[in-house]
């Protein structure tokens, strides 16, 4: 036998069990999250208003565009125009209505966002066959009155590049449709060179095709314009979601059941997970300050921020069991650190020092016994990820003989705290031997300094 021994030593899974069913946190946290997210809804609301407005603005841009255009367009695009508005008006109806419902629909998020663009898309295309409809109806018009070639062609080029400059100054185009515009500035150079060379039957003709597609590219702008704001709510609905959680579990408070009645403890939730609670808190602020200035965003940007949110989300939820389980945890540490101490007590140990590595109560225990001739014994009980999220203990026995180099006698003293641990109900690995210490006291005289290991916040020693 060597001078050190390691084994890992836990509770049972059933007294785990129990421990962990007799801490509970004191509130409701869905309930707490709905009223933060309350407190935290007005700048939301009022961002929402303000994008609500622009695109209220866009409509109203786009009406002064149509007043230049020829009177028989007129009359279809401010017809156009109005509908499109309504259906806007509707979506933004929906998606104020989502940003409310969220925290109770938070996995129906991209399919409540798609029903309401779906239902969009396809009022734009009814609304797009029907200006195809009238247009054509013009086109035979004209052809009935027998009208000038030169003016007709005229009346189209103007109308079709008052059209493309509404989209070049209203739309974000370059964003969401990059070089579509940019393509039928090029056909109306064409249509152009058509005119000028008083070709007007090929002018009107292909001005009106441009004019056609100047139309679906305008529809499909609005559609994304629609859609991308609907994704950059959810997404800033999600990311201050993320810090309304994390502002719950900041004040979280877990009761412990005893002996004496039910305990209430502060939750400490950052403390205990080693700053996790923090970290998802700058993470979700970082991305919210992003989303404040989204123009760079694209869609697929959006929908990421949607994703990483949603797992800050469920791993801010996770904090409290893991607090709970260090918690736990660490009491666990000290009632091992007890259970060596009675191991041995009768045997002439008494404890001389104990305690928390760094004064950290997350950290490992270091106990060190003494008896009369003078020998010493450090236990080291040092937490260690175990399966299934749970913390296990490490346990490193070291012996300082002084009075002696017995064998039989580190034997019987390891025997002694290994059969109170099983007495304890507690569950351990076969003892190993650290290499290279066989038949030998520990050597390792670093340990027995118990004030430096208390005093070392930085780094812990280990066994």
């Amino acid at each position: 036998m060597s001078g050190e021994k390691d084994t890992i030593v836990n509770v049972r899974r059933s007294e785990y069990n129990r421990m962990m069913n007799t801490c509970n946190r004191m509130d409701n946290f869905d309930n707490s999250l709905s009223a933060r997210l309350n407190d935290m809804s007005h700048n939301l609301r009022r961002d929402l208003n303000g994008r609500f407005e622009s695109v209220n603005n866009r409509f109203s841009s786009i009406d002064r565009h149509i007043s230049g255009l020829s009177d028989e367009m007129q009359r279809i695009e401010s017809e156009q125009n109005r509908q499109i508005q309504e259906h806007a008006r509707r979506f933004q109806q929906g998606i104020s209505a989502l940003s409310q419902e969220m925290s109770d629909q938070r996995r129906e998020y991209h399919q409540l966002i798609q029903q309401q663009s779906e239902s969009f898309k396809r009022a734009l295309q009814a609304q797009q066959q029907e200006l195809e409809s009238q247009i054509s109806q013009i086109r035979n018009s004209i052809q009935q009155k027998e009208a000038d070639e030169r003016q007709i062609a005229s009346q189209w080029l103007s109308d079709t590049n008052t059209y493309l400059n509404m989209i070049q100054s209203d739309y974000r185009h370059a964003k969401f449709k990059p070089g579509e515009l940019e393509r039928l500035q090029s056909e109306m150079e064409l249509s152009q060179g058509n005119f000028n060379q008083a070709n007007y039957q090929a002018a009107i003709a292909t001005s009106q095709q441009t004019f056609l597609r100047a139309s679906q590219l305008r529809m499909a702008l609005e559609q994304m314009e629609m859609e991308w704001e609907a994704h950059l709510e959810a997404a800033k609905c999600n990311a201050t979601e993320v810090l309304a959680a994390c502002d719950v579990q900041e004040a979280c408070k877990f009761t412990f059941d005893t002996d004496e009645g039910a305990e209430e403890i502060a939750g400490e939730i950052d403390f205990w997970t080693k700053g996790a609670l923090t970290e998802i808190r700058n993470q979700a602020k970082e991305e919210l300050k992003q989303l404040d200035s989204p123009n760079d965003l694209s869609l697929d940007a959006l929908k990421v921020s949607m994703g990483k949110s949603e797992t800050w989300r469920n791993e801010c939820l996770n904090l409290s069991d893991q607090a709970k389980n260090a918690i736990i945890a660490s009491q666990l540490r000290n009632n091992i650190g007890q259970t060596i101490e009675d191991a041995l007590q009768e045997a002439g140990w008494e404890v001389t020092e104990a305690v928390y590595a760094g004064d950290d109560f997350r950290s490992s225990v270091h106990v060190k016994l003494k008896n009369l001739p003078g020998d010493e014994i450090v236990t080291i009980i040092t937490p260690e990820p175990g399966p299934e999220n749970t913390i296990q203990n490490k346990v490193n026995i070291s012996f300082f003989d002084r009075s002696t180099n017995d064998e039989s006698f580190r034997q019987n003293r390891l025997k002694s705290i290994m059969d109170m641990f099983q007495n304890q109900g507690l569950e351990c690995s076969a003892p190993t031997c650290k290499p290279g210490t066989e038949n030998q006291p520990c050597q390792d005289t670093a340990k027995l300094d118990l004030k430096a290991v208390q005093l070392n916040r930085k780094k812990s020693l280990q066994p």
